[in-house]
């Protein structure tokens, strides 16, 4: 699959949607109104809140429900590769 051709199915939106929605910590926030998303970016995938929803804890539970679907995780397997070690030599 071509990364220039991704496009994030509906249904898998509505569940970032929801992601993102439970990790907003502000119903009033005057950004993204409560919802936890600004909008949706063209690969219709949504962009967070950066002023009142945890990223790194909507980043787990997306990665959590990529895991358990197949062509996610294909297309985001950068995900689950572990970060190489800085130093360039292997660790004891």
């Amino acid at each position: 699959m071509n990364s220039e051709s991704f496009r994030l199915d509906d249904r898998h939106l509505d569940e970032a949607k929801r992601i993102a929605g439970s990790h907003c910590k502000r119903s009033g926030c005057n950004t993204c109104y409560g919802r936890g998303w600004q909008g949706v970016a063209q690969d219709n995938t949504i962009v967070l809140c950066h002023k009142c929803v945890d990223p790194e804890a909507a980043f787990r539970d997306w990665k959590d429900y990529v895991a358990e679907i197949p062509e996610l995780r294909e297309h985001y397997h950068e995900l689950f590769e572990e970060p190489a070690d800085e130093t360039g030599g292997e660790t004891a």
